[in-house]
């Protein structure tokens, strides 16, 4: 009979129960009522924490092995269970998993695929009791032994990355082992997650400052626009020029971006109009990391310097060499006020430079790198004045990013932990979250007040300086 076929038959009969109060009857029971009332059993009760509340679950003991009750479990993750002429059927929350049970059978079937108890399901007292850990992991649940934790839908399993916040307090990130592209939205409580986007073009998008929206731009150029609460995608303008690094300006109304096929301009767009604006075109190339001051007088970017080529006058291929004596990344200023301004640098050392933000006060800070690979890394700051100086942590900084309040920056410790700290405009840096764990990515809320990581690949939040996992 197919699942269709036997969901109409149980339900032309069926006894719908709602929740752990209910009782079922077992009158479709393999098991006699005399087998089941002579049978050694004992009752019970084991605490388990079902999506973060303690519930007490119905257990019995019978021949050594301790089943639960049916009908309470299948309640309290949400599940339908409805009683007919050939056993239970149990559908998820989400209508994604059914699963039909008889008492007195070990075989079971999900989604349509047999599957073995290790003991039969047992009738009692008016209820039928089961395997605990086989029910939730058919209804697509997830269970911890180790710490009696249920929930109704198994966190997501794979590698993770391109972690943002969302301003209704989720969080987004790309399966990034999946053979498709694949965005989940976790919300905060583990087990509740939501498929975001399959859209490839999606995973690489620039989040605004109220985290509201992502900009990104399509396989053609065309900018697009993803609400990031309902996933929804628009269309901005009609420009299909190559537009990298996108960032936008504070009130939302603008976004900027590095535009050409050799980075070599920098240009807007009104998000109201759709109208594209160039701000610089000095036939410099290679520019990347842009970033705009919160009150979008100033732009700040990276640019890199590659190795000069020389040859003689008649251009031979013996006579040509490269000179990488001043090849490197530097930083350069714009101002936007001005009409026609020139880039000013505010940089000349050869050091690799990463993750430069703009703070409220107008100084810059970047991470500086040896190319070498010699020395440690360094959080350095920019003033108004040019003086560069650098911040003082106890680690060694590997990425920043810049909050309405000030900086979040994550480093190694000397025995290889991952500390991150939080450091407000002029004063000392305030460690998050610390662990011995590698993290990859952290993602810190606008306001800086909620922190999560990309760490061993897995989805983590950090609440109160603990990670709680939101992924496995």
């Amino acid at each position: 009979m197919t699942n269709s076929k036997w969901i109409s038959a149980a339900l032309a009969s069926a006894l719908l129960v709602t929740g752990g109060a209910a009782s079922v009857l077992a009158t479709s029971s393999n098991v006699s009522a005399a087998a089941v009332k002579t049978a050694a059993v004992q009752t019970g009760s084991t605490t388990w924490s079902v999506n973060g509340t303690p519930v007490a679950l119905s257990t019995i003991n019978s021949g050594g092995y301790k089943l639960y009750s049916l009908s309470q479990v299948a309640g309290e993750l949400g599940a339908g269970l409805v009683l007919g002429n050939s056993g239970f059927l149990l559908n998820d929350s989400k209508g994604l998993h059914n699963v039909q049970i008889q008492a007195g059978v070990k075989s079971y079937q999900v989604n349509g695929e047999a599957q073995q108890f290790t003991v039969a399901p047992v009738a009692y007292n008016g209820k039928t009791y089961v395997e605990l850990t086989k029910l939730v992991t058919a209804l697509g649940g997830e269970l911890q032994a180790d710490t009696n934790t249920i929930l109704s839908f198994a966190r997501p399993t794979g590698q993770f990355d391109t972690l943002n916040w969302s301003a209704d307090g989720s969080l987004i990130a790309n399966q990034s082992d999946s053979e498709s592209a694949v965005l989940y939205k976790f919300s905060q409580t583990p087990g509740n997650y939501d498929l975001f986007s399959s859209n490839a073009s999606v995973v690489d998008y620039a989040v605004s400052a109220d985290q509201q929206w992502g900009a990104y731009g399509d396989e053609t150029g065309q900018l697009k626009l993803i609400n990031l609460s309902s996933g929804v995608i628009s269309s901005l303008g009609t420009d299909t020029s190559v537009k990298t690094d996108i960032v936008w300006s504070n009130d939302g109304k603008t976004i900027y971006f590095v535009q050409g096929d050799k980075q070599e301009k920098l240009a807007q767009i009104s998000v109201e109009t759709g109208i594209v604006k160039t701000l610089l075109e000095d036939k410099v190339e290679n520019k990347s990391e842009l970033r705009v001051s919160a009150d979008g007088k100033t732009a700040v970017y990276i640019v890199n310097v590659t190795g000069t080529a020389k040859n003689d006058a008649d251009s031979t291929e013996d006579s040509l060499t490269v000179d990488f004596s001043k090849a490197g990344e530097q930083l350069y200023k714009l101002d936007l006020t001005a009409k026609d301004a020139k880039p000013a640098a505010l940089t000349t050392a050869l050091d690799n430079k990463l993750y430069p933000e703009i703070l409220g006060n107008g100084s810059v800070v970047y991470l500086s790198a040896d190319p070498e690979g010699t020395a440690a890394n360094t959080l350095k700051t920019i003033a108004a004045d040019g003086k560069i100086t650098d911040i003082a942590l106890g680690a060694e900084a590997n990425w920043s990013a810049g909050t309405s309040t000030g900086l979040v920056v994550s480093g190694l410790t000397a025995d290889g932990s991952t500390v991150i700290y939080s450091i407000a405009a002029g004063a000392a840096p305030v460690e998050l979250y610390r662990t011995a764990e590698d993290v990859s990515e952290v993602s810190v809320s606008r306001d800086g007040s909620k922190l999560a990581v990309v760490s061993g690949g897995k989805v983590l939040l950090i609440q109160n300086g603990k990670a709680v996992q939101l992924s496995n």
